[in-house]
């Protein structure tokens, strides 16, 4: 009976140290496009604020294609706003990430990403992830 009251006790100091040295919060997201897939991880700490922003995207076909990724984020009334775009020229099975942050005073709702497969400034196929809803909404 001891031992099983001290494992519960146990169990829940363990729990309860792991949710307190957790980031606020971090999710993932994906997209796929054709010969391309990309994804996004995002740190939340505010309302207007995403502290950590990790953007990698892959080559998947030998066809000569570049690849690319970008953030999106949605602002409370629903506008998106697009970010720089992440070029991977190195080549079939290149897995290339970039890590950043954004504020926007606006708010920032949720992110995404978007993957495409380009043909030189030609986008031939493209895809974006499901959204990310930022917690502190």
């Amino acid at each position: 009976m001891t031992l099983r009251r001290g494992l519960t006790v146990g169990a829940a100091a363990v729990a309860a140290l792991a949710f307190a040295a957790s980031p606020a919060s971090a999710a993932d997201v994906y997209a796929q496009a054709v010969g391309s897939q990309g994804w996004g991880d995002f740190s939340y700490n505010s309302r207007t604020s995403v502290y950590s922003i990790i953007l990698t995207v892959q080559d998947t076909k030998a066809d000569g294609h570049h690849v690319r990724v970008r953030a999106q984020s949605q602002d409370p009334l629903g506008s998106i706003s697009s970010y720089s775009w992440r070029y991977n020229y190195e080549g079939y099975g290149a897995k290339i990430s970039w890590s950043t942050s954004l504020t926007d005073s606006s708010g920032i709702s949720a992110m995404r990403v978007q993957v495409c497969t380009y043909e030189g400034d030609t986008p031939l196929s493209c895809d974006t992830s499901a959204w990310n809803a930022n917690p502190y909404y």
